[in-house]
């Protein structure tokens, strides 16, 4: 292993440093390894859609930090760590999709033009009321379930499930990339996913890199201090949203308590206020 003395290991799954490890031609044996581990058929080759990286967006409300890339075979495949759970995995993936499977096709060209466009999603919580993992989706038809095209392919990597895995399959690749991916994995077991896996050695390699660059730390930072400020605010709404809803219940309690208690007791009953409650009965 590669040692860089007082650099603390950056989070792989960070959506920064995850870009900077896949998401760059020079190092494309990476990207091409780990999308080998997850897809049913091989990419031999690939070439990375590399952006380039601003301080505005790695702060930005809506900036995506995802990996763009198409196969010599012309299949168009996206990458993306979402680690927050927003409440619109489903509808942001398909809108995304969307975006990259119609991109750069314009009015008159041959629908047959348009090429087999991939999602990949690593989520940071559970999402589907499946046992497994990892989840992919076709468009089936729903009663003999013959699949309409293979055009459309998206997957869920759900991280919470793979922890609950007691025993890792270490001859398993995607086992293999998803442990290393692991902000505490420890030493030993990386050690063995190194001596086991060449790619995932040069991975560690290139976080370790990474991890000791200046540079690289700020932003780093910049982008941790965004994703904490959006945890934030999304566990903000989701609690004021839950509040909201309870007082909207104690009010239909109150409602239908009016005919039947003094407001004393509907207060004890509900919570609300002896003042909220004559409010109600003003508005009945």
């Amino acid at each position: 292993m590669e040692q860089f003395v007082g650099a603390k290991r950056l989070k792989p799954l960070n959506d920064f440093i995850f870009k900077k490890i896949f998401g760059e031609n020079t190092d494309k044996d990476l990207l091409i390894g780990f999308l080998n581990s997850i897809v049913s058929f091989r990419i031999e080759d690939i070439e990375v859609r590399e952006e380039k990286l601003t301080k505005e967006s790695l702060v930005e409300k809506q900036g995506i930090l995802d990996i763009k890339a198409i196969t010599s075979k012309k299949e168009k495949i996206n990458v993306e760590v979402q680690l927050l759970n927003q409440y619109n995995m489903v509808h942001r993936t398909l809108f995304y999709w969307s975006k990259l499977y119609t991109e750069n096709f314009k009015s008159g060209q041959n629908f047959k033009e348009l090429s087999k466009t991939i999602t990949i999603n690593l989520l940071g919580f559970e999402m589907l009321e499946l046992e497994s993992y990892r989840s992919t989706f076709h468009l089936y038809e729903d009663t003999e379930k013959c699949m309409l095209t293979d055009l459309l392919e998206i997957h869920f990597i759900e991280l919470p499930k793979f922890d609950k895995i007691e025993n890792k399959d270490y001859s398993n690749p995607l086992h293999r990339w998803l442990l290393f991916l692991k902000e505490d994995v420890p030493t030993e077991e990386l050690e063995v996913l190194r001596g086991m896996d060449g790619l995932i050695n040069k991975a560690d390699n290139k976080l370790n890199y990474l991890s000791a660059d200046d540079e690289v730390k700020r932003e780093y930072e910049l982008r941790e201090k965004h994703l904490s400020d959006e945890k934030t605010r999304i566990e903000g709404a989701r609690a004021e949203s839950k509040e909201e809803g309870k007082e909207e219940k104690a009010i239909e309690i109150a409602k239908s308590l009016l005919d039947v208690l003094p407001v004393s007791e509907i207060s004890k009953h509900t919570g609300l206020s002896a003042e909220a409650i004559e409010a109600i009965k003003k508005q009945v």
